[in-house]
């Protein structure tokens, strides 16, 4: 009984991270998922197919809320405490439950020991060609592919629907690969960390079959056409010259942390500077500034403990920003001022804290292939939102961070 149960559980990690890229979920609509009679995916609950998945492991590891007791204790505590003083109760207490699925999925994989290295990297290589061929058949059609696909949480969407993102490219429009995900940028930060995490494992074997499979999700990643992920892919390349230097690569990793932190800080500072000496800067760009600075004036508010966990976006209308009131209806671009605006000082320095265990340990046990993609997910978080506000993101944010403290023997 108990080796068909090991069996049936092994079976539910696998397919859960063959299947972290779909984003199929049945979306619930309350009245607090509406701004000003607008609804906002990202304050609607959603039951998520790998929410699924991951409550089939819950239940047959419940075990490890015992053992990591007293981490999950605290996030309750902060929890109750966050929530008490949110803005909209009832989403922070939403995004909480998400986090405790998000912690539970680290504890897992950081104690799991049904899967070895090379397995988990031969299911996430393969999960990403599958993937990768939806994006590439979208930007040749210019459309959603259609079909089945929609089971594997491909949205119905064309070159002519009102926000997508699209490129220009000798004159002509064209749809940027989207996959499964919401946004190519999301697509872009969820494959750039796992290709540098299968090609520094080391564990994929060098094949015909497999180096076209590297091709094809290369040039997915490419085609989301993402400047952040791109401009990550060389500061990774740059770390990864590094590394070489044991000494001096540990002081550049722990600095490089810091400054991630301070530079978000002093953003949303700067912001209304920024826009004063480069007035001409795009839109996109201006926006995020923008952002940036009505975060830093949310914090301000409630340094301590914030003003909810999940509440940006439903605190963005009543604070002005730089020019005027934002309608944007986005959370800040930047995770560690998403993290500062809703949690307070409390969770920023408890957010960084976990950011600066996980690369230590991932620094004395020399994980390269695990500090590298934590490296460029820290990077293009800097950029966007998605690494926690996004399913597919957030649990692979999760999974890493839970294998950078698993035993050597993985």
């Amino acid at each position: 009984m108990i080796r068909k149960l090991k069996g049936f559980e092994k079976y539910l990690i696998v397919l859960l991270l063959f299947l972290l890229p779909t984003q199929l979920a049945f979306h619930f609509w309350p009245s607090w998922a509406f701004v000003f009679g607008i609804r906002v995916d990202l304050l609607a609950p959603a039951l998520y197919l790998t929410d699924i998945l991951i409550l089939g492991l819950v239940l047959l590891n419940l075990d490890i809320f015992k053992n990591f007791k007293k981490y999950f204790l605290v996030i309750l505590v902060f929890a109750v405490v966050n929530t008490v003083y949110s803005t909209s109760p009832a989403e922070s207490a939403y995004k909480w439950i998400k986090i405790v699925e998000c912690s539970f999925i680290g504890f897992y994989f950081a104690k799991q020991g049904l899967l070895k290295l090379s397995l988990i990297v031969q299911v996430l290589f393969f999960s990403l060609v599958v993937f990768s061929l939806i994006g590439i058949s979208q930007f040749l059609k210019g459309e959603t592919v259609g079909g089945i696909l929609y089971f594997l949480g491909e949205r119905n969407f064309n070159l002519g629907t009102p926000g997508i993102a699209l490129v220009s490219l000798a004159g002509a429009e064209h749809l940027r690969a989207y996959s499964t995900f919401s946004h190519p940028n999301s697509l872009a930060g969820y494959f750039g960390a796992v290709i540098f995490f299968i090609l520094l494992s080391g564990r994929l074997k060098k094949t015909i079959l497999n180096f076209l499979g590297i091709l094809i999700i290369l040039i997915c990643f490419l085609l989301s056409f993402s400047i952040s992920a791109y401009l990550g892919i060389f500061l990774v390349f740059s770390f990864y010259l590094f590394s070489r230097n044991k000494r001096a690569f540990k002081w550049i990793v722990i600095f490089y942390l810091f400054l991630s932190t301070v530079g978000s800080l002093l953003l949303s500072l700067t912001s209304p500077w920024i826009l004063r000496m480069f007035p001409l800067v795009g839109q996109n760009v201006s926006q995020r500034l923008d952002l940036a600075y009505i975060a830093g004036k949310m914090a301000s508010q409630s340094f301590l403990i914030g003003k909810g966990l999940g509440t940006f976006i439903v605190n963005l209308s009543t604070f002005k920003g730089i020019f005027s009131y934002s309608w944007l209806l986005q959370p800040v671009h930047n995770i560690f001022l998403l993290v500062f605006s809703e949690t307070g000082i409390m969770g920023l320095l408890a957010f960084c804290f976990l950011i600066y265990k996980t690369l230590v340990s991932q620094l004395k046990t020399k994980k390269l292939y695990l500090l590298l993609p934590l490296v460029f997910i820290l990077f293009t978080g800097m950029f966007d939102h998605y690494t926690l506000t996004l399913q597919q993101n957030a649990i692979l944010f999760s999974v890493f961070i839970g294998l950078s403290f698993h035993a050597d023997g993985l």
